[in-house]
C-alpha cells in the first residue's frame, strides 16, 4: 500500500507501506522539525506528534524506516532543559 508522507514543513515524502514501517528506494532526507508528521493512506490519515525516526535501515536496496512518538514527558523535560540553558546563558553572559 502506498503512503502519503508529510512533514511540519509541508516537504512530502511517498512510500510503500508494510505494517507500521515504510520502504522508500533512495536514502529519506528527513527534516530537522519532526514534531508533526501526517500520514495518508488507503487505511486513512493518522497525524503523529513529536515524532522519532526509528532506524532507517538499508536492506536490498530499498530504505525501510518506521515513525514512533516521543512521549510527552520526554518533550516537556527537553523543553525544561532547554529553558534551563537559555536562562543561564542570560544569568552568566
Amino acid at each position: 500500500m502506498e503512503a502519503k508522507i508529510t512533514f511540519a514543513n509541508g516537504s512530502e515524502l511517498t512510500a510503500e507501506m508494510s505494517g507500521n514501517c515504510f520502504i522508500v528506494n533512495e536514502k529519506p532526507d528527513f527534516p530537522e522539525d519532526l514534531s508533526e508528521v501526517t500520514v495518508e493512506s488507503g487505511e486513512g490519515e493518522k497525524v503523529y506528534q513529536n515524532v522519532i525516526v526509528q532506524e532507517c535501515a538499508h536492506v536490498d536496496d530499498k530504505y525501510w524506516f518506521a515513525f514512533v512518538e516521543e512521549d510527552p514527558r520526554d518533550v516537556e523535560i527537553r523543553m525544561l532543559e532547554d529553558a534551563i540553558v537559555e536562562l543561564a546563558e542570560i544569568i552568566g553572559g
